[in-house]
């Protein structure tokens, strides 16, 4: 359960068998009416940190492949009811096969744990620098939430 409004995280479940595994990842309307647009796929280092950055009228599914990562949620509406509220989530795909679920105006982030990490995510939107948003991981709206939880390692 997320402490912000609209944000959903969901467990995948998986079908095993003496083959492996199959997992259905993005299913049409499985956290709302939208539909994706684009698929990504990102292959990031260790101790990478990517953020902070927010859609303005798009959502995102993410889905973590492989790797181990630190996700950071915050709320930016300001009409809200859950406005600066933020979330901290730990996915380590050894463990844990989920998507989560972020809309317009919720500020993203991660810090990479582990030495090969692979973010699958979809978009309701075409990429467009313009729909886009990055804020500084200094800015005065954000807690420094990477900073308290990098010392923690």
């Amino acid at each position: 359960m997320s402490k912000i409004n609209g944000v959903f995280f969901k467990k995948i479940k998986s079908n095993i068998d003496d083959r492996g595994f199959f997992r259905e990842i993005f299913k049409e309307n499985a956290f709302n009416k939208k539909k994706f647009k684009q698929i990504s796929h990102s292959f990031i280092k260790k101790n990478i940190i990517k953020g902070w950055h927010l859609h303005y009228k798009q959502s995102q599914w993410n889905y973590l492949l492989k790797g181990k990562i630190r996700v950071f949620l915050f709320d930016t509406r300001p009409k809200s009811k859950t406005f600066k509220n933020y979330d901290i989530l730990n996915i380590n795909t050894k463990k844990d096969s989920l998507v989560y679920f972020f809309p317009p105006g919720v500020a993203h982030g991660y810090i990479t744990l582990s030495s090969e990490n692979h973010m699958i995510y979809a978009t309701s939107g075409v990429y467009s620098s313009n729909e886009e948003y990055k804020l500084s991981l200094k800015n005065k709206l954000i807690p420094n939430l990477f900073k308290k939880v990098k010392n923690k390692n």
